[in-house]
């Protein structure tokens, strides 16, 4: 991985590129070739040693300033589990609207699962849970479709934008930087909250973690 040394050195040079995490590890492993630079790096990134604050610009998180993470209700990972089973290979990232509920003033007492699947693969995520969830599912609604048909523990299916970010830890978990862009994006998900509330989302979210802004930028164009 990365020692302490190496650690105190990269610390004091915060943001730090590729390059000289390679210097660094380079010096703890003599002759690193460059396959495995990357499956260390991205060791590094996935076991939180290191975290992405913008294109090619890294530091290394502290108590203060972690990487954002989550734990999924009950609900979304039998969710997960189903999708997985039976579409092993299908790309998709599942948010909670109780996940806003950290930033939010006003809380969402009712919990709704959006799972958003890549191209037009939705109609075959939505036959596979309808089995398991009838008449609790809607696929790709209209706001009006959404507050019409409403109740607790919905479960939404939308489309995923291309180059949507993947979760840090798990791929198919909703990073911070896709819930801020799809808070003020995504039609459904912008009317369960007031717009007041935005600049508070926004102040928390960057005061409590690291975020990668030109990963959240580059996903808003989008």
């Amino acid at each position: 991985m990365i020692n302490d040394s190496g650690i105190f050195l990269l610390k004091n040079k915060e943001p730090f590129d590729r390059q000289e995490i390679f210097r660094v590890l380079e010096e703890q492993y003599k002759g690193l070739s460059l396959a495995s630079y990357k499956l260390k790096m991205q060791c590094l990134l996935e076991s939180g040693k290191i975290a992405r604050v913008g294109r090619n610009l890294y530091c290394i998180p502290d108590n203060q300033a972690p990487v954002y993470d989550y734990e999924y209700s009950e609900l979304a990972v039998i969710i997960q589990k189903l999708i997985y089973e039976r579409h092993p290979f299908l790309e998709y990232r599942i948010f909670e609207l109780v996940q806003m509920n950290e930033f939010l003033y006003h809380q969402i007492a009712h919990n709704a699962v959006f799972v958003f699947v890549e191209a037009d693969l939705g109609d075959f995520v939505f036959e596979t849970l309808k089995e398991k969830f009838p008449g609790k599912i809607l696929l790709n609604p209209s706001v009006k479709e959404y507050h019409l048909y409403w109740q607790d523990d919905l479960i939404i299916i939308g489309k995923l934008p291309t180059e949507a970010p993947k979760g840090k830890k798990v791929e198919w978990h909703t990073c911070l930087e896709k819930m801020l862009v799809d808070m003020t994006a995504e039609k459904v998900i912008k009317t369960t909250f007031s717009e007041a509330e935005y600049p508070g989302v926004l102040e928390q979210a960057f005061q409590k973690y690291i975020i990668d802004e030109s990963q959240m930028f580059r996903y808003a164009k989008r």
